[in-house]
């Protein structure tokens, strides 16, 4: 009977073992060639877990198939560190220089539609970035409301210690809301621009600014979203399902809006890193990917450049703690001329993101009209 049960759990261990080598291959894939392989890069920490506990199952039963999961895990070593890092005590730097805090903020319209009971949430981010202080502040699902206390006019006094401003939107129903995306900035913008991805309220960014006498372009993004319907809410948060005809339509039409959400993805992260890998001053790319670290939109913009969490972050990456298991969606990328510190994920719960936050010095200086600058 043992012998029956040893062999069963090898089985599926095997199964996760093989499918955890798959989601390394989601990197890679480009979702509108094999979708699939972006659905289980998404299940990346759940196998990666599963492996885990095998390990640990056969190491205590002193059995060696725990060679099978940890030969996998080791495969994909790199992956899981840009979901966790292990670093002991305050990061200390000597001496930076010049440098400059950013701060990137998916700010879910300031609890707009009230998703969050506290009326307060906008004052209270605002109060925050008082509170921090950062030379660069850059918005997603930024809103100003024409004639209220949120109009552009009274959030650039709420923020007037960052004077200089890049507004886009993406979406103006005029007289009632504009929607988009906002970089607010300390130190002059001297050039902007935007990308505008098609049928889609999504966007980036891009503004160029003067910071120690040298150029430094800030990419302000929000990939695709899966914009799920609110009927959904309760479907998602729950663990169990019964599956009724209903919860079945819904899982099929949630499967179908985040294959076509993965494919769209996709082509805004070639047209991002194209447009980025151009640019003539160094760039950081920084926002809302709406991806996991296993996809390939993350492996697309962050090639050739280094990821802040990965650097200078400790624990969990997470920042996204909407509907679905916390996971980590939003990034801070940069060039290879910069060196980050101080990074953190502040647990506030104002928006269904978590602020992310660093600071960057120049590792050396940047030459504003040389195009050959390290990335």
């Amino acid at each position: 009977m043992k012998w029956l049960i040893a062999r069963i759990l090898l089985i599926i261990n095997s199964i996760f073992a093989f499918f955890l080598l798959m989601s390394y291959l989601a990197s890679v894939i480009r979702p509108g060639v094999l979708w699939i392989f972006a659905f289980i890069g998404m299940a990346y920490p759940f196998l990666l877990a599963a492996n885990w506990l095998f390990i640990l199952f056969w190491v205590f039963f002193r059995k060696w198939f725990f060679i099978i999961s940890m030969v996998c895990v080791i495969a994909g070593w790199n992956v899981m560190g840009r979901y966790v890092q292990v670093r002991f005590g305050r990061q200390t730097v000597e001496d930076p220089g010049a440098s400059f805090k950013l701060l990137t903020y998916n700010v879910r319209l300031f609890n707009y539609y009230q998703w969050n009971t506290d009326d307060e949430v906008q004052n209270k981010i605002m109060g925050f970035i008082h509170l921090e202080m950062p030379d660069i502040v850059c918005f997603q699902e930024f809103i100003s409301i024409p004639g209220t206390a949120s109009d552009m006019a009274n959030l650039k006094k709420q923020l007037e210690y960052l004077p200089y401003v890049h507004v886009h939107y993406t979406n103006i129903i005029p007289g009632w809301i504009n929607f988009g995306m906002a970089t607010f900035s300390k130190y002059p913008i001297v050039d902007q621009g935007e990308i505008d991805f098609e049928e889609t309220l999504n966007g980036t960014i891009f503004s160029d600014i003067l910071f120690a006498g040298d150029t430094i372009r800030i990419y302000n993004s929000h990939l695709q979203s899966v914009r799920f319907r609110r009927e959904y809410n309760n479907l998602l948060d729950s663990l169990i399902f019964h599956y009724n005809e209903k919860q079945l339509a819904e899982i099929k039409d949630i499967s179908i809006r985040m294959k076509q959400a993965f494919i769209q993805r996709a082509r805004q992260a070639d047209i991002l890193a194209a447009d980025a890998g151009s640019s003539p001053h160094p760039v950081i790319i920084c926002g809302d990917f709406n991806d996991t670290p296993a996809s390939y939109i993350y492996h697309k913009i962050s090639k050739d450049r280094k990821d802040a969490f990965v650097e200078a972050g400790s624990g969990f990456g997470t920042t996204y703690r909407g509907l679905f298991p916390p996971m980590r969606i939003d990034y801070i990328l940069f060039n290879r001329i910069f060196k980050t510190f101080h990074f953190r994920i502040e647990k506030v719960d104002w928006s269904d993101h978590y602020p992310v936050v660093t600071e960057f010095t120049f590792l050396q200086t940047a030459d504003s009209t040389n195009q050959h600058f390290p990335r």
